[in-house]
């Protein structure tokens, strides 16, 4: 009987050239410039040809270095794009080495029809060329909307990233990937305490066949490229036989579809039980995944034995199974790098802050160890969302240190520091305005990150609140001037007669450079907060005379509300303040946090954060509450577009285009009516904002660089709607 197989990812490596202009220490393929033998330009195209005929969906150009033939690079694009075939380019970059080479050169692969671009930059190339030519490459990608990644070597026991990852720092469309170092090809000859060690897992690599320069196809790109022509990794050859064949044999190969479901620790497991290999000379320690994989499979008896024993139906019913619980998993997005570098990695990150015994689950070694993690980019985020503190006395694991590099750990570390000594200063702030409170016979009402930090103090939290950058302080619309007026009589600075630059808080005032925003109302009127109720419920603090703030239930809403208001920008930020509030609220009155949201101008400003934080991080929300969320179109859309905002975004909101930004909130709000009130609100605030000029008749202006971010934003939140759809029919 025949158990057939799932075909794998229909993608394959195409190496363009094995000749590079850089001699890299870590090369798996051995590139130098002094290769001088590569395919023809017409042996390529043919090789696009067969593979689109062989139903492959996507290509990816690749080396030695593609781009020292960059006419044939674009000849291979164009060829792929007329065929329907995806295209991607990993490079060094090196024809970026300047502003007008790299925007050139991005230009020209983008009209081709290029869909993405990987660059590499690690230690090994820092030997021949410094950051700055992938930098300018990357800041080319983004201008063209052209997807890029930086791909980083990371080797084990060792970092010195830090000077290399620095320089993306704020670029928000280029993603940070990092891979393990494996002892193939040159990297052979590297300290083998640099190499991982790590055998387990299943081997997504062999995935995705790679067509050699010499038109061998072996089952991976790079690492199987000098295995003995005896290994399975070397599927066959394109001089005797047809691509289409080729990919077959590599699809139905039980070999490699045991180290793809699997891996090659399988392989040694299975092995290990056959008779007479009782003795196979397995070693007692590997340098990582591919080190035992080419031990294994360079042995030709093994191999035989192997063959034999993986084609027994039962197993391949067992890699059928695998497999599709692998496919199913990247289908719902949990081994993809958006989820690991969105919900999974931030679930991961909250447990390790808000659980201080039992930080680490498996959850953890199945998201931190991949390499979508980016970890650049989490570092950044953490911090902005003010978790750096609670996450200090998990940087020191030793479950962390196996994955994260060490700039990562230090990043935060300095963090926790600024935050430290930022909350001693925001005290002492504070207590300068309890002075003028109390000159002006007044009580403020404490907003948002402040309020939960002094209460989190007062109670004796287990953790270390997270850090808040301003000061939000309700007065009233009756008492803001006048508070304000006296915090700048006592040396706070900003413009006495500055007009509001909000429709809900004054002008701030600023002292030791920590900015203080006076409220005269809690939010923005167009969301419709019960307010009266939420002030009336108001609780005072022991440490702060003359100074309330909300109960839990309004520190709840208002906090979810604000994700909303900002976009659901440092989504993160707002799961800690939920999980904060519940935990030191256990009884919290869901019925009246329930009638007080139902009641609202635009109640999906609450539902739509508060279901993805929920259900992505796994906080206690009761499933009776959670049943008030609507349940129609307009919800799933809306939450798919938070879905992918809430854990990869830290921007301000006035740093989102004011098209793509009223957008979202438009749609947040249910009936004509609230609609209506709210483009009259940002209609008259438009009018009456402080600094607003006119343009010039006929100059460009910001306004078309906003046109055209808000349309690859639509465009964006229609394809990820569109995604969503298909996942769930």
């Amino acid at each position: 009987m025949r158990v057939e197989t799932l075909p794998p990812a229909t993608s394959v490596a195409l190496m363009v050239t094995r000749r590079c202009n850089m001699r890299c220490g870590h090369c798996s393929v051995e590139s130098s410039p002094d290769i001088r033998d590569e395919p023809t330009e017409r042996e390529l195209l043919d090789r696009v040809r067969q593979a689109a005929a062989g139903d492959v969906q996507s290509i990816n150009l690749t080396g030695g270095e593609p781009m020292l033939r960059p006419r044939t690079v674009l000849r291979l694009v164009r060829a792929a794009r007329r065929l329907g075939v995806a295209t991607s380019l990993t490079t060094n970059g090196s024809w970026g080495r300047t502003a007008a080479r790299a925007w050139h050169g991005v230009q020209a692969l983008r009209r081709a029809g290029l869909g993405s671009l990987a660059v590499s930059v690690d230690r090994y190339h820092d030997e021949f060329q410094g950051p700055t030519p992938a930098l300018l490459i990357a800041r080319a990608a983004e201008r063209a909307g052209l997807p890029v990644r930086i791909s980083l070597v990371l080797p084990a026991g060792e970092d010195g990233l830090a000077p290399l990852v620095a320089p993306f720092e704020g670029l928000r469309g280029t993603r940070l990937r990092f891979y393990g170092l494996q002892a193939v090809g040159r990297a052979r000859g590297l300290p083998t305490e640099t190499m991982g060690g790590v055998v387990d897992g299943f081997c997504s690599a062999c995935a995705v066949p790679a067509v050699t320069d010499d038109g061998r196809l072996t089952a991976c790109n790079g690492p199987a490229y000098f295995a003995p022509g005896s290994s399975p990794l070397i599927v066959g050859s394109l001089r005797t036989e047809t691509l289409g064949t080729l990919l077959e044999r590599h699809r139905q190969d039980p070999i490699l579809d045991t180290i793809r479901t699997s891996g090659p620790a399988r392989l040694r497991d299975e092995l290990r039980a056959l008779p007479g290999f009782e003795r196979f000379p397995f070693r007692a320690r590997y340098l990582g995944i591919c080190d035992l994989c080419l031990h294994i499979t360079s042995d030709v008896e093994a191999v035989a034995a192997l063959r034999r024993r993986l084609v027994d139906p039962a197993l391949a019913a067992e890699r059928r199974a695998a497999w599709l619980v692998i496919q199913d998993s990247r289908r719902r997005g949990e081994l993809n790098a958006g989820h690991i570098n969105g919900p999974g990695a931030a679930r991961v990150f909250l447990r390790a802050a808000a659980e201080p015994g039992a930080r680490w689950t498996d959850e953890t070694a199945r998201i931190l160890c991949r390499p979508d993690v980016d970890w650049k980019r989490w570092a950044s985020y953490l911090a902005a969302c003010g978790l750096a503190r609670p996450l200090v006395p998990a940087l020191g694991d030793a479950e962390l240190a196996r994955w994260a590099p060490a700039f990562f750990t230090e990043t935060l570390r300095a963090a926790a520091v600024r935050e430290g000594i930022l909350e001693l200063v925001q005290r002492d702030v504070l207590r300068q305005v309890e002075v003028g409170l109390r000159s002006i016979g007044a009580r403020g009402v404490l907003l948002k990150g402040m309020a939960l930090t002094l209460r989190a103090r007062e109670e004796g939290a287990p953790v270390s609140p997270r850090a808040t950058g301003d000061i939000d302080l309700y007065v009233g619309p009756d008492r803001g001037p006048a508070l304000r007026r006296r915090l700048l009589e006592l040396g706070f600075r900003g413009a006495p007669d500055a007009r509001p630059t909000s429709t809900h808080h004054l002008a701030p005032v600023t002292l030791q450079g920590i900015l203080v925003e006076i409220h005269t109302r809690i939010s923005a009127p167009h969301w419709g907060l019960p307010e009266t109720e939420m002030l009336g419920r108001a609780r005072p603090l022991a440490s702060a005379e003359g100074i309330d703030t909300l109960d839990p239930e309004g520190l709840l809403l208002h906090s979810v509300v604000h994700c909303a208001q900002h976009c659901f920008s440092h989504g993160l930020r707002a799961g800690w303040d939920i999980l904060a509030i519940l935990r030191s609220c256990p009884d919290l009155d869901w019925e009246r946090l329930a009638r007080w949201v139902v009641g609202m101008r635009a109640p999906r400003g609450f539902w739509v954060p508060a279901a993805v934080l929920s259900r992505e991080l796994g906080l206690p929300m009761p499933p009776d509450f959670l049943r008030n969320v609507p349940r129609d179109g307009l919800e799933r859309d809306l939450e798919t577009v938070a879905g992918r905002r809430l854990f990869r975004v830290a921007e301000r909101v006035d740093e989102l285009d004011p098209i793509s930004r009223n957008a979202v909130l438009f749609l947040l709000h249910d009936s004509f009516n609230a609609r209506a009130r709210y483009l009259g609100a940002v209609c008259r605030w438009a009018m009456v904002r402080p600094g607003r000029k006119r343009r010039r008749t006929g100059s460009p202006g910001p306004g078309v660089g906003g046109l055209r971010q808000a349309w690859r934003h639509f465009r964006q939140y229609r394809g990820a709607v569109a995604r969503a759809a298909a996942d769930e029919d």
